[in-house]
């Protein structure tokens, strides 16, 4: 092997392996994160200087609830025990209300001996006090106590002027849990996250084909029955959730909880019911609801019946119920119905849909689409709500230009639905699809495109559009969306995809488009924001260091650390760190990762060190492979050839790989799984190993099931003859994809 010499090209500095760095004020600016609309440093009076905060400070005025939020996070950072220092003149943070500012806007006045906050309402002040927050030490974030508490007796804010607020009325964040389900304290962090970077809307995506997550006290198989899958399950495994019963869902204790702990934070939850497809956890709870027919309708998931029949009345009695139930819990003004990705075809097989069309004088099972949105828009008029929809429910020629369109494809969409007439807020999959990859050799879907945070931050909502004067009230504003089939494993995925390209999003919805600067935004992001969110407990994405061919590492921050491995290895929080030139003769086994605490990027190889063995081997299967993707790829090395199926693999199924010369090797790694995507592998099946001194295959130690990556890496021992995928279930019930061999 060559022998290499690895470098760091800057110098960096380590950072505690659990606790935040040492409070330290190096600048009398602030890093504020989304940027507000105008700040002006210093004072004209040159006797009023900076503010002192203390553990004297005294709060006047404000709501209750902002009060006590701001009191409970001061308490994270200053220290309250012992003698006060300041006890004859303590400052004073006063909160005043006006009627000069629109909803969400404020004014910050740091002068002396006071912090004067003005606002018209109480989402102004507690946005506000968001603002104040990034003013203090980043562990005001951090919810610890006792002695590991990091304490401080005082800290100085600069005089300055704040007048703030948002470009967009609505900046969300619509997040599903169906596909993956996601517990009540996970959601409450995840509300407290949203609300620090000012979001204000939390599109709550809560039944889907994979799971429905909502209790329905008159329907009690939808939790029972659609909440849950896996083997014996009426719904299927699915996204790698494995042969073992997987769900979960909200009472409607925990709806009403999570609904106020949102309020008091000046979110407002749309809750999402999908209707009339993607309804597959409803069909199998109440099979009654779907088509009578037995035709293999498939959705674009590949799902079959899981379209409700739109001529069945009694559907929409049910339907009723279930909003009925529903808008007592969820305040929003709007209820999000779906009306998105529909196979229409199914309702050509379905008698009652047919009679319908004939009744209505239809001609095209998309017009049943829009009644279909027409009849729910009025059972949701009944319990004082507007439909909200995905960009389908434009079909609809008699629906109130008050409901709202969530349009996901691009801009000429979002032009369509504006040009119907109604208001708009766009979650375009280009720039706002929070599931697409952060670069190719990322996890994550790529179908939109490849999305990172420069480009969310590149987007804006506004752009092509044509407008009259005194329209663009109608472009509410922007969300992301996070959907979660892919969020299942590693640990913190939803976070990693999330964070920081969120932090973008917001600052596109709050800051004047005029102040927007990616350098600056970066800038600030690297100095101080990342600690924030570290001090918050979100497991963000940093980026991975540059490694070349010749060693040479770049760390992309200098607030980060780079650490490595020797053995091939994943880099952990103990892995030493490069501070100089690493010499090894297996370049190949060098693994690399940034670091900033505890949280870790993706791991690196140094490029072309990895040698791989193509020796000439014969795959064999008794599945059936696709036309497009024959078993032949896997017998050419190349990493966009693999073998698709044309069926689901049922238990003993198999695909052997026989070498024509017994194999000497390091490593050999069995995957499937769509390289795209990452998903549609084995989920249940095991790998066998047949060496050159044995007549029969078998294993020689470790682990020899699939993992959750849908893969097996085993070291052998000897030199091989064939390795055999078994399949020990039938998995997701869906067709699979198997890759090349990959041997080191």
């Amino acid at each position: 092997m060559t022998r290499i010499k690895v470098f760091l090209l800057i110098t960096v500095f380590t950072l505690s392996l659990v606790q935040s760095p040492a409070f330290a004020q190096t600048s009398n600016t602030f890093d504020f994160v989304p940027q507000p609309a105008w700040v002006q440093y210093g004072n004209e009076h040159p006797l009023i200087g900076s503010f002192t905060l203390d553990k004297n400070v005294k709060i006047v005025g404000g709501d209750p609830f902002n009060v006590q939020y701001l009191q409970e996070h001061l308490h994270r950072v200053l220290d309250y025990s012992g003698d006060s220092w300041n006890p004859c003149s303590p400052g004073s943070i006063e909160f005043v209300r006006t009627k000069s500012f629109p909803e969400e806007g404020y004014a910050i006045e740091v002068a002396g001996r006071r912090i004067l906050i003005t606002s018209t309402t109480r989402a102004g002040e507690f946005y506000a006090i968001q603002t104040l927050l990034q003013m203090l030490p980043p562990q005001v974030y951090r919810k610890v106590s006792g002695p590991d508490a990091m304490l401080i007796r005082q800290w100085e804010i600069p005089a300055l002027t704040i007048v703030d607020q948002p470009r967009f009325a609505w900046r969300g964040s619509m997040f599903d849990v169906s596909r993956t389900f996601f517990d009540k304290e996970y959601i409450l962090r995840h509300l407290d996250w949203l609300a620090y970077h000012k979001i204000n809307k939390f599109h709550w995506h809560l039944t889907d084909d994979n799971g429905w997550r909502v209790e329905i006290k008159k329907y009690p198989k939808l939790t029972s029955v659609g909440a849950w899958r896996g083997y014996g399950e009426a719904l299927q495994p699915s996204f790698n959730s494995g042969k073992e019963r997987y769900g979960g869902f909200y009472t409607q204790e925990d709806l009403k909880e999570i609904v106020a702990y949102a309020a008091d934070r000046g979110i407002e939850i749309i809750p999402e019911v999908d209707l009339p497809g993607h309804s597959k956890a409803l069909a199998v709870s109440y099979p009654e609801v779907v088509c009578r027919h037995e035709a293999d309708v498939t959705s674009v998931q590949g799902e079959v019946h899981n379209v409700l029949c739109v001529g069945r009345e009694k559907n929409y009695v049910m339907l009723e119920n279930i909003i009925k139930e529903l808008a007592a819990i969820f305040p929003s003004k709007y209820f999000h119905v779906g009306v998105e990705e529909v196979a229409t075809e199914s309702w050509k097989h379905c008698p009652d849909c047919q009679a319908l069309m004939k009744k209505l004088g239809y001609t095209d099972e998309k017009q049943l689409l829009g009644y279909f949105t027409e009849r729910m828009e009025k059972i949701l008029a009944k319990y004082g709500k507007t439909l909200e929809g995905w960009e389908d429910i434009v079909v609809g020629e008699n629906l109130s230009r008050n409901d709202l369109v969530l349009v996901w494809h691009r801009q000429d969409m979002l032009q369509k639905a504006l040009d119907a007439g109604f208001p708009v807020v766009t979650q375009n999959c280009d720039y706002l699809y929070f599931d697409m990859k952060q670069t190719p050799a990322e996890r994550g879907h790529s179908w939109a495109s490849i999305i990172d945070v420069e480009k969310v931050y590149s987007f804006d909502p506004m752009q092509g559009l044509e407008l009259k004067p005194g329209e663009e009230w109608k472009v509410k504003g922007l969300q992301g969306g996070l959907w979660t089939e892919l969020l299942y494993f590693p640990a913190h995925f939803s976070e990693y995809q999330l964070f920081p390209r969120l932090c973008a999003l917001a600052e596109v919805g709050w800051s004047p488009q005029e102040l927007r600067n990616y350098a600056d935004f970066d800038a600030r992001m690297a100095r101080t924001h990342f600690e924030r969110m570290w001090n918050m407990g979100i497991q963000f994405r940093i980026p991975a260091p540059e490694v070349d061919r010749n060693g040479q590492v770049r760390c992309p921050y200098p607030n980060m650390v780079v650490r490595y491995t020797f053995d091939g290895s994943e880099p952990t929080i103990s892995s030493p760190v490069v501070t100089g030139p690493v010499v090894t003769d297996h370049p190949e086994n060098l693994r690399f990762a940034t670091f900033f605490g505890d949280v870790k990027s993706m791991t690196v190889c140094v490029p072309g060190a990895q040698k791989y063995l193509t020796p000439a081997v014969h795959v064999e299967t008794s599945l059936e492979a696709n036309s497009r993707y024959p078993v032949e790829n896997l017998e050419q090395y190349e990493n966009d050839k693999y073998m698709r199926t044309a069926r689901a693999p049922q238990k003993g199924d198999y695909v052997l790989f026989t070498f024509d010369e017994p194999l000497e090797c390091h490593r050999i790694t069995v995957q499937t799984a769509d390289p795209k995507n990452n998903f549609y592998g084995i989920t249940d099946g095991h790998v066998e190993v047949l060496f050159a001194d044995s007549d029969r295959f078998g294993w020689n130690g470790g682990q020899d099931r699939f993992d959750m990556y849908n893969r097996v890496s085993f070291c052998p021992n000897r030199p091989v003859k064939a390795v055999k995928i078994v399949v020990d279930g039938p998995g997701e019930g869906k067709p699979v994809s198997i890759q090349h061999l990959i041997i080191e």
